[in-house]
């Protein structure tokens, strides 16, 4: 895969997302790439939901902590010992942070799974993947699960 040598995986840590990560490391096996492995923690602020007794700050904090030992676990140690991965996780809607990050941060392509949701849902609500697939200014490779 010439010119490629940074790539963006965004997991959710759905079995759709795995497959996604296990293909691109697979994909991309010894050509030197440079991954970073994104996972997204969307707004906790739902109207109607119950909010408990605690900071902001500290709900924050918690799910972002709990996101990222998730992260680490998520990632075979195989691909962790034999390649260059960085690991963050972020906060907001989903497609937007995946999309700013990818340009932020100069890579050079975006692997997503796809969940293989109906058309009608698409054209009712559309994907994270779709809506990547969109707004990014990079390729975009769907791994279909």
């Amino acid at each position: 895969m010439s010119g490629v040598r940074k790539v963006l995986i965004a997991v959710d840590f759905s079995q759709s997302s795995k497959q996604a990560l296990q293909y691109a490391f697979q994909f991309f096996r010894g050509c030197g790439i440079e991954f970073h492995v994104a996972h997204i923690v969307a707004d906790p602020f739902v109207e109607g939901s119950y909010i408990p007794h605690i900071s902001v700050d500290e709900m924050e904090k918690t799910t972002e902590e709990y996101a990222q030992e998730a992260l680490s676990k998520f990632i075979p140690g195989k691909f962790m010992d034999t390649e260059s991965v960085t690991t963050v996780v972020l906060r907001g809607d989903p497609y937007a942070t995946i999309v700013d990050y990818a340009a932020k941060h100069n890579l050079e392509m975006i692997v997503i799974g796809s969940h293989g949701s109906s058309s009608i849902e698409n054209m009712l609500i559309g994907s994270v993947a779709d809506k990547v697939i969109r707004k990014s200014s990079v390729p975009v490779l769907v791994v279909k699960s």
